[in-house]
């Protein structure tokens, strides 16, 4: 259960990073003309926080074939897409202009789930490669320290 909240808790701060720069090649797009409080600030944490909840709810400790995480994952996207624009969006009457940020929000949502997927793979590559590196190391001591030991042991039975 820790390893799964600190997994969240890294996906959350890729996640707003990633964020931060969605909203700002979106405003840029549909409205370069706004200015804003600082209240903007407060918005990709919550947008953060809002895509931890499909993952917190679907993860499962089995192991699950390539087919099973893959239909995992689509459902996740599919709710984070979902849950992210009922919030933005909510409330709202639609209009042409509205549907076309809604999609442009929609396609942010699903680079950026890529993107956060692609940055943990990458972290566990270089997390996985320095424990390998870091095994290989110690079972050459061992070997080194077997060697040592037995040859020492072969020299008081010669003496």
């Amino acid at each position: 259960m820790k390893e799964r909240f600190k997994d969240a808790f890294g996906s959350f701060f890729i996640s707003v990073t990633l964020i931060n720069i969605a909203m700002l090649i979106l405003g840029l797009m549909f409205e370069p003309e706004s200015k804003f409080g600082y209240e903007v600030f407060l918005y990709p944490l919550i947008y953060g926080l809002i895509g931890m909840i499909p993952g917190l709810f679907l993860e499962t400790n089995r192991e699950l074939s390539i087919r099973q995480v893959l239909i995992r994952k689509t459902v996740e996207l599919l709710l984070l897409i979902v849950l992210l624009l009922a919030f933005m969006f909510g409330g709202r009457t639609m209009d042409w202009e509205m549907v076309t940020v809604a999609a442009g929000v929609a396609f942010s949502i699903i680079v950026i789930y890529v993107m956060v997927h692609v940055i943990e793979w990458m972290l566990d590559v270089r997390t996985a490669k320095s424990m390998t590196e870091g095994l290989v190391e110690f079972q050459q001591r061992a070997e080194q320290m077997r060697i040592r030991n037995s040859s020492i042991s072969h020299e008081g039975i010669h003496e």
